[in-house]
């Protein structure tokens, strides 16, 4: 049993949640050696099984490895995630008590969601995810899940396309509100609150239709809400990577931006904590 007690921030989603905020030179990685992360040492396989579905297996059950937080490095450049910031602003704010740290358990898979049958109670990345936090809590008794933070629902906006919005949001918020249901009852001991957020501003104005954007986001809020503990940050005023670095990516936060969203969802935290005083 590790000797160290976590606070364990929970991310998980697709690649906005991963982290592809591509650095300029001006961007700087937000490091605090009091926060590690907790990560699937095994490679995730993908294919596609002929039927226009794209297959995930993970393998069972994960193993798991814990170390100091770290942004991803991509072809030799830093990716700049929001988890980092999000743990900065937890500790900065007063909520990590003497003698704790924080890990972060980094679930996310980019390109992934619920109508592929990726995400949702019973399928590969939520199965992944549980045993994930179960091996997060199960290294210390006194571990305990702190936050919930998903970033997710780019893929489910976009993906059969011709499912009417008030059928999308209703597919959306069944599968989310499910499964964020199972992790509520599972560690149910745990009162941590669920954040969700927008995606790109660049993006979403570039859809043919961004009837099937809100239909999901309207779908995460009320799922939010009838969960309780919930909130949805807004990503208004935010950059895409294209409009920072000119690299034809506007579906990803650029980097400032991404900590700015950490940010955000520590807004959003310190509300939900102290409308639960």
């Amino acid at each position: 049993m590790n000797r160290d007690k976590f606070d364990i921030i929970v991310v998980a989603g697709q690649s906005n949640a991963e982290g592809n905020g591509w650095h300029t030179a001006d961007d700087k990685e937000i490091i605090n050696d009091r926060v590690f992360q907790l990560v699937d040492i095994n490679p995730i396989e993908v294919f596609d099984n002929g039927k226009g579905e794209i297959i995930i297996k993970v393998k069972s059950p994960v193993e798991t490895r814990t170390e100091p937080a770290r942004e991803r490095v991509w072809e030799g450049n830093p990716i700049a995630d929001f988890s980092e910031t999000f743990a900065d602003e937890y500790i900065r704010g007063g909520n990590l008590k003497e003698g704790r740290k924080v890990l972060i358990v980094k679930a996310a898979v980019g390109g992934t969601g619920f109508y592929q049958k990726q995400w949702g109670v019973g399928n590969s990345l939520s199965d992944r995810l549980f045993d994930m936090i179960d091996s997060a809590l199960s290294m210390n008794e006194g571990n305990r899940i702190a936050a919930f933070l998903w970033h997710q629902g780019e893929s489910d906006a976009f993906e059969n396309a011709d499912l009417p919005a008030d059928e999308r949001y209703t597919f959306y918020y069944n599968n989310f509100y499910r499964q964020m249901k199972t992790a509520r009852d599972r560690y149910d001991k745990f009162a941590f609150p669920v954040i969700a957020g927008e995606f790109v501003p660049h993006w979403k104005w570039g859809l043919e239709n961004e009837e099937k954007v809100q239909a999901v986001y309207r779908a995460t809020q009320a799922a939010l809400k009838d969960l309780g503990g919930g909130k949805f940050v807004s990503a208004e005023g935010l950059k895409s990577n294209d409009e920072a670095i000119r690299n034809g990516d506007d579906i990803h936060f650029c980097a400032s931006s991404v900590y700015e969203l950490g940010r955000r969802y520590y807004s959003a935290f310190t509300e939900i904590m102290n409308e639960n005083k």
